[in-house]
């Protein structure tokens, strides 16, 4: 399902990317990306829900912008690579964080489960592959050997369109959230999986 990363990595885009925006470190465009996104979390509690969702997709830009500033400058870095998988955690949690302060046609207590088990679910499979890489189980440092049914942009997208929903079709939006939640299980299983099968490789 990870139909973006093929769409978004023609080289023609990266370079034209990464020239464009060259004028701030890649470092720094991940951190913008952070601050951008505590805002957002901020104004959706707030109650502004629409311009929340809006500053969300601008961090996401200024997120997807990094890494093509690194490649076009030559400016790769492991910490780079590190502190931009650490932020893209902090951004996931505030994401799934903001939906406690949307409405939901199920009793808080019942969707503030959901909402902890799905942000369990998205923050699990890249700690898997990570694991697995570091612990040596299965070396993918470049996260293409543990294939995934989804990476971080497909549930991140069903959660936006759920909150676009949430004002003015409340099941819609609850079946947009079920669609991520159920992606992302999924997804934890099928990493699990993978592992195993692949780690017999290198034993």
């Amino acid at each position: 399902m990870a139909i973006q990363k093929d769409i978004f990595n023609k080289p023609w885009l990266q370079t034209a990317i990464g020239r464009t925006f060259k004028f701030l470190s890649p470092n720094t465009w991940t951190t913008v990306s952070l601050f951008i996104s505590i805002g957002a979390f901020v104004v959706v509690a707030r109650g502004y829900l629409y311009w929340g969702v809006l500053l969300f997709i601008v961090g996401s830009i200024c997120d997807f912008i990094d890494g093509k500033v690194a490649r076009y400058t030559g400016t790769s870095s492991k910490f780079g690579a590190f502190w931009d998988g650490t932020v893209d955690r902090f951004v996931d949690a505030l994401i799934v964080g903001a939906f406690f302060y949307l409405d939901s046609p199920l009793p808080p207590r019942k969707m503030h489960m959901l909402l902890y088990i799905l942000l369990f679910c998205i923050l699990l499979p890249p700690f898997i592959v990570a694991y697995a890489n570091h612990r040596g189980a299965v070396p993918d440092p470049h996260e293409k050997v543990v294939w995934r049914f989804a990476f971080r942009a497909e549930p991140l997208i069903l959660l936006g369109v759920a909150a676009l929903f949430n004002q003015s079709s409340l099941m819609t939006s609850f079946v947009f959230f079920l669609l991520a939640l159920l992606l992302m299980a999924a997804t934890v299983v099928q990493s699990l999986i993978v592992v195993y099968v692949r780690a017999k490789e290198y034993v």
